[in-house]
């Protein structure tokens, strides 16, 4: 190290100026303050000021931009000719292991280091002095951190998100102070549709979620991206946040219910996270899903193997699109054929589903009286769930007394784990009973919905796109349509609601005499308690 005692007086120096986040810099002790500072100093001491270089960085790190940089300079100038002003020891640096190593390597380039607060000197005592306050700037940043990670425990357990904004979220003012999570429009229904089309199967994979996403204008991209990202698909169903509930194990923060408004229930993040633990998704072929919407969804008649799809070259160049079955050892592999023929014989399926205008017009009675059977029902229902929650409340408690008298760790671990089962099942109770106590939507809203579906699955299906073709295959047929090469596509089972619309259709007339049908009451309230 050289020694700066022999060094003449320096007549030049450069600032270097920190804050530990962009927040600070604007602050009373942010960058243009200790500049001013440094400036103001520099004047007193005759310094013509050559650089300023700065951080936005932690105090405590020793890898910095701006102290790189300044680094350098030094090396390529005469470092005798400088000194390094610095406001404050604080600023400078808070860890003493870190102002140690930032002094040497200063003082390896023969400058020396100022401050128009604090004395860097050589001696004993200065040494001490300044390895001193160090300490003491390092035991309070120490110290600020540890408070400011109890306050953001304490508010997470009262239920309010910390961090950063999720997508789909902004901080607005909370009632009793500070801030909250609000929903922030269109981000959040264009999420909550994502989330709960995954949930309840429309979207099948995390592809169609990615997707769903690529066809919202409002959606966010990364700068330059024209597609959404698959680990931000990955992300929103995985957040926890998104239900309204928090938690941070290693911070000590149980599964808490959040103050915000939840964009899906907690039960629907469950199920996520069961469909995500229960298959790994790969992204799925853009190009071959337009252009062939029943891909994956016919099987082979022959082997029960979903047929796959392509497009075929002709001699001439031209490209005809085929389905195919591509299992080995079929009989039928490789044979294929034309796409517009084997969609023709779906569509027609299809087509034989349209219930009849009378057939309609019961179905909608019948809709009216299942939705007054399950009113009814729901509040039973709701009664019963709140009562179990108010009991694993007490059963809580119960394990919390227990894990205070008790001395064995095991036990403690057992008593942890099961109170964060039932905390789990409490957050689904008290989900489910809010849920069914009051309706999202009146029945006008939901028999409009409803029946505008049912009343003619088709033209969905021909004035639909892809997303809007998977969501019509799923809801209308419970399994797989078969595929025989000679008989053409096979009709398949369908889905309840177009099995209770073909029942009606085909005793309609049996059934309604000339003063209409009274739907019978007791069969649907059954219906309604076993669903």
């Amino acid at each position: 190290m050289k020694n700066p005692k022999a060094n003449p007086k320096p007549d030049r120096c450069v600032i270097y100026i920190r804050v530990s986040s962009t927040k600070q810099t604007s602050d009373g002790a942010g960058l243009s303050s200790q500049e001013r500072s440094c400036r103001e100093y520099a004047e007193r001491s005759g310094y013509e000021v050559d650089e300023v270089f700065s951080d936005v960085i932690s105090g405590k790190a020793a890898d910095r931009p701006g102290m790189n940089a300044l680094l350098r300079f030094l090396r390529k100038v005469n470092g005798n000719q400088f000194s390094v002003v610095v406001d404050d020891i604080t600023r400078f640096a808070r860890d003493v292991s870190t102002h140690t190593s930032l002094r040497a390597k200063i003082m390896d380039c023969g400058a020396k280091i100022e401050s128009p607060k604090q004395n860097f000197g050589e001696d004993a005592g200065g040494r001490f002095m300044e390895i001193l306050f160090a300490a003491i700037a390092a035991h309070d940043r120490e110290k600020n951190a540890e408070q400011s990670k109890s306050r953001t425990i304490a508010r997470l357990k009262n239920g309010f998100w910390t961090f950063k904004a999720p997508m789909g979220y902004r901080y607005v003012k909370a009632p009793g102070g500070g801030k909250m999570l609000a929903r922030d429009e269109p981000l959040a229904s264009i999420i909550t549709e994502a989330l709960e089309g995954f949930a309840l199967g429309r979207l099948q994979t995390q592809a169609e979620v990615k997707r769903f996403l690529d066809c919202k204008p409002e959606f966010p991209r990364a700068k330059g991206a024209t597609e959404v990202k698959f680990d931000i698909v990955t992300a929103l169903l995985t957040r926890l946040v998104y239900a309204g509930y928090l938690e941070k194990e290693d911070w000590g923060v149980p599964l808490t219910k959040a103050q915000h408004e939840p964009l899906i229930s907690y039960e629907t993040h469950l199920i996520i996270q069961d469909r995500l633990s229960d298959r790994q998704v790969a992204p799925a072929r853009k190009d071959i899903d337009q252009d062939f919407p029943l891909r994956g969804f016919l099987i082979c008649d022959a082997c029960g193997y979903g047929l796959t799809a392509c497009w075929s070259k002709s001699g001439t160049g031209t490209k005809y699109p085929y389905y195919l079955c591509h299992h080995k050892g079929c009989t039928e592999r490789g044979k294929s054929a034309r796409k517009e023929k084997v969609e023709q014989q779906f569509e027609t399926i299809l087509g034989s589903l349209v219930p009849s205008i009378e057939t309609y017009e019961i179905a909608a009675r019948m809709f009216k009286e299942a939705w007054e059977a399950r009113a009814d029902y729901s509040e039973i229902e709701a009664k019963r769930l709140r009562t179990r929650a108010n009991q694993i409340a007490k059963e809580i408690e119960t394990l919390l007394d227990r894990i205070v008298r008790t001395q064995s760790d095991v036990t403690v671990g057992a008593y942890e784990k099961r109170i964060t089962e039932l905390e789990s099942e409490r957050a689904v109770l008290g989900d489910t009973s809010e849920k069914i106590a009051v309706p999202q939507r009146s029945f006008d809203e939901m028999f409009e919905l409803a029946m505008q579906f049912l009343a003619n699955p088709y033209e969905i299906w021909k004035n639909g796109g892809i997303a809007l073709k998977r969501t019509v295959l799923r809801l209308v047929f419970a399994a797989p349509l078969p595929f025989n090469r000679n008989q053409g596509v096979r009709t398949g089972e369908i889905t309840f609601p177009f099995k209770a619309l073909r029942f009606i259709e085909t005793t309609e007339s049996k059934m309604v005499p000339h003063d209409g049908l009274e739907p019978p009451t007791l069969s649907l309230r059954m219906m309604w308690a076993s669903d």
